[in-house]
């Protein structure tokens, strides 16, 4: 996701240097020399950065001090630090953030073919898969991806639960057999947002399908979590056959059950 910040959340930088920090920054959102001065006084912020990172590398720095999961201090706008930052926001006002997606999958009657993936309910996770982050292995890639959030840095594999790994390696070399490597970078098939990551899901309280290793985020820039189909690359027809894919091993479109986080899809089922 893109690294430049507009001015409320600049605002939240120059708030959060004041709060955390004791300076008197005027909060106007203009990242103008006093704001780069504070910014090369915080320890944990490298100053060989550019001025973007420096500011995202701080929101992130800042939430970790909000006890908000945010994402590694990579000065990266990832989809954690994105969600990570409205949590601070909302926290900066005084106020709670108010949970709006801590329904689970009870009574969900999937369109499975291959696997029979457990209801997205914590206990049926957790008698399935084991305790979050436990059971790992590592999937080797039948193409490489990129982080949507670093184009620099190609990955040939990742972290995920061994119980799903052979089922998401049979997706994804399918995938190359149906787009091939020219249609998967032009759909951005290739933009990896993520697979293991043990935190709450983003919009709720209980702990997300990724803290098992079990679900993958693809092109978060373009599919952005409250995105419906209106605005979601991945709800067009061109991934149709992305999502049949995915659905033949019986794995979870978000977007296509529940129309919004259309980035997603998991190994475990929702209504």
């Amino acid at each position: 996701m893109a690294n430049k910040l507009n001015k409320t959340q600049i605002k939240l930088v120059q708030e959060m240097l004041n709060k955390h920090y004791k300076f008197n920054l005027l909060v106007d959102g203009d990242a103008g020399k006093k704001t780069q001065f504070a910014l090369q006084q915080v320890p944990f912020i490298p100053m060989h950065w550019p001025l973007e990172r420096q500011l995202v590398g701080f929101i992130q720095h800042a939430c970790m001090l909000e006890g908000i999961n945010a994402g590694p201090l990579d000065g990266y706008w990832g989809p954690q630090t994105d969600y990570g930052a409205e949590l601070l926001s909302v926290k900066a006002k005084g106020q709670q953030p108010k949970p709006w997606r801590d329904d689970e999958g009870i009574g969900a009657k999937p369109e499975r073919r291959r696997n029979a993936w457990p209801n997205q309910v914590q206990a049926d996770l957790v008698k399935y898969y084991g305790a979050v982050g436990t059971n790992q292995t590592k999937i080797q890639l039948p193409y490489a991806v990129k982080l949507a959030w670093n184009l620099e840095k190609t990955l040939t594999s990742y972290s995920c639960h061994e119980k799903v790994a052979d089922s998401m390696g049979r997706v994804l070399t399918r995938v190359v057999d149906h787009y091939d490597i020219t249609g998967i970078k032009k759909l951005g098939l290739d933009l990896w947002g993520g697979c293991l990551n043990v935190r709450a899901m983003r919009g709720g309280t209980k702990y997300s399908t990724h803290s098992w290793g079990i679900a993958v985020d693809w092109d978060p820039a373009r599919n952005q979590l409250r995105w419906g189909k209106n605005k979601a690359k991945f709800s067009k027809g061109d991934y149709d056959m992305w999502w049949k894919l995915w659905e033949d091993e019986g794995w979870t479109s978000l977007g296509r059950r529940r129309d919004y986080d259309w980035m997603h899809v998991q190994a475990a089922n929702v209504k």
